[in-house]
């Protein structure tokens, strides 16, 4: 069973807004949830509008079917460098994340 630990705050900080980081720190919070044990359940990705607004992209990866975690978590690393791109940010979701 796995305690759910509290995001360090180093990395927390490191988000532009809320849950959502840049390629580099998303990566940095996936190799987080597989050092912690977390589930990992997928990546949201948001693209920034020339307005400054930000719209997120339907082609998100749901990953909550899947039962092993580190096969999940490399699935993971592989979306985000498929999607990154100028102006985007992801969101990792975990379980349990911001209980």
């Amino acid at each position: 069973m796995v305690i759910s630990k509290e995001l360090p705050a180093a990395l927390a900080a490191k988000a532009q807004r809320r849950n959502w980081y840049t390629r580099e720190n998303a990566e940095q919070l996936l190799d987080w949830i597989e050092e912690t044990g977390q589930r990992f359940l997928g990546v949201d990705v948001a693209q920034e509008q020339s307005d400054g607004s930000w719209l997120l992209i339907d082609e998100g990866l749901d990953l909550s079917r899947q039962t092993e975690n580190f096969e999940a978590v490399r699935r993971g690393r592989q979306f985000i460098a498929e999607y990154d791109g100028s102006g985007r940010m992801f969101a990792p979701v975990w379980q349990d994340r911001g209980e």
